[in-house]
């Protein structure tokens, strides 16, 4: 394996691209509507059909015990960090 192999298996960039945490898989739907990945109102994967109301797209849905699966949340309910103040220079 070539060191620049190894760099960019083991580069700390990569963990700010990819973070690893424990809980990011939940219980989601997809939505019918806008087709993301949405929080599913159950703790578990349920026995009988439950109803969501997408808050990306506002529509309002039974889904299925077959459609709620473990899975990530869609990339829009990632919050992102705020970007620091620039300097402006006059």
């Amino acid at each position: 394996m070539r060191p620049v192999d190894i760099f960019a298996f083991y580069s700390p960039i990569m963990g700010l691209m990819f973070p690893a945490g424990g809980n990011q898989r939940q219980v989601v739907v997809r939505c019918k509507g806008c087709g993301e990945n949405i929080p599913a109102p159950v703790e578990s994967v349920p026995s009988q059909p439950v109803a969501a109301r997408c808050p990306l797209c506002g529509q309002h849905r039974r889904y299925l015990p077959s459609e709620v699966f473990l899975g990530r949340l869609s990339h829009f309910f990632v919050r992102k960090p705020p970007h620091p103040p620039t300097r402006r220079t006059e």
